[in-house]
């Protein structure tokens, strides 16, 4: 407002623009994104180069059952369009709302799918052994061979469903928090979620760590049967590559957990459904030998912390961008809401001193 009685121009603003130190305009262009969009292409830039860097010769076999995965030049090209698509709805569309709140699910399981590859580059020493070691110091045993004594189909099928519910749990507390309305509540979901994801991508790449079904197989004497489509999915994690070193720490349990905290600050009926689902899911990781304990302590680390910070990341995150998401509501954004032309202000200052002259003469 007090722009535009000065008569500032967009003129005057693209000349002032060409002024502002170079730091500045990184800055702007840094904090146009969310919290969230800005962590995604850090970690997209150190991926990217190392997908470009193997494009260029042919990767050595994964040392574990996992077999054919999709070739690197075509998880390059979609890595690029997606970090490209993220940077135009940010900058060109972001009253695309549903699009843009929904991108950040789509951007970590674009990541999720080339860690492999950064993993085997990076060539961070294997840890299993010590994990292994971790949990037979913490129970006198392997907690995973002791659960053998409970298998059954029924409780192999329940926490099998437990298990794949990773995948829906907290993007439908998003869901629920977006349809109600609830936008910083919502947008404190998604970047504790999405922090906690991305820090947990970067335990995988600094310490690799293989599941218990892969490091000790010969110690299972009893298989785990249920229903058949259950056991397809169950045979089918085999498959992708990230399930030789990617379980420490445990994803699966964080985001379960961290989706049962934030239900029950946000949406508490949702909170007590959640409970049961997500207990199954942190005791299917290990009786489905998919996890060490170890890898769920340390998952539980990330629990917290992600709970903590996500809130007070979006709040100084907003304070920094210049707009405040306790004030934006779905369908109109401050930050899109167009300002006053300075001509229109004017004309609005100059009415009421025609007005006046008009009543005095």
């Amino acid at each position: 407002m007090e722009r535009a009685r000065e008569g500032v121009t967009d003129r005057d603003e693209r000349v002032a623009d060409r002024d502002v130190p170079r730091l500045d305009v990184w800055r702007r262009a840094v904090f146009a994104l969310r919290p969230e969009e800005f962590m995604a292409l850090l970690l997209y830039l150190p991926v990217a180069v190392t997908l470009a860097v193997m494009g260029g010769a042919r990767p050595e076999a994964l040392s574990s059952p996992a077999s054919s995965y999709p070739g690197v030049l075509a998880r390059l090209l979609v890595l690029l369009f997606s970090a490209a698509l993220l940077v135009w709805v940010a900058r060109a569309k972001p009253h695309w709302k549903l699009v843009r709140d929904a991108m950040p699910f789509v951007l970590c399981a674009n990541l999720y799918a080339s860690l492999h590859d950064l993993i085997r580059v990076y060539r961070a020493p294997d840890i299993t052994g010590v994990l292994y070691r971790w949990d037979l110091a913490l129970f006198g045993f392997e907690p995973a061979i002791w659960a053998e004594r409970f298998i059954h189909p029924l409780l192999t099928d329940y926490f099998t469903v437990c298990y794949w519910l990773f995948y829906v749990l907290a993007p439908l507390l998003g869901l629920l928090l977006y349809l109600r309305k609830d936008f910083r509540a919502f947008r404190a979901t998604m970047v504790s979620v999405v922090l906690c994801i991305y820090l947990g991508y970067i335990g995988y790449v600094a310490w690799p760590a293989s599941a218990p079904r892969l490091f000790i197989p010969g110690a299972f004497a009893v298989p785990l049967h249920g229903l058949e489509i259950l056991d397809f999915t169950r045979a089918a994690t085999v498959a992708v590559p990230l399930t030789a070193h990617g379980a420490f720490p445990s994803l699966h349990c964080a985001v379960a957990l961290l989706a049962v905290l934030l239900a029950w600050r946000h949406l508490r009926w949702f909170a007590w459904l959640q409970m049961p689902l997500a207990g199954g899911l942190i005791l299917g990781t290990v009786y489905l030998r998919h996890h060490w304990v170890v890898d769920i302590l340390a998952g539980f680390v990330l629990t917290f912390f992600a709970y903590w910070a996500g809130p007070r990341l979006e709040d100084w995150w907003s304070a920094h961008a210049g707009w405040s998401g306790e004030r934006e509501t779905m369908e109109d954004s401050p930050m899109r809401r167009p300002p006053a032309s300075a001509k229109n202000v004017r004309e609005s200052d100059e009415t009421p001193r025609v007005a006046a002259n008009v009543m005095e003469s």
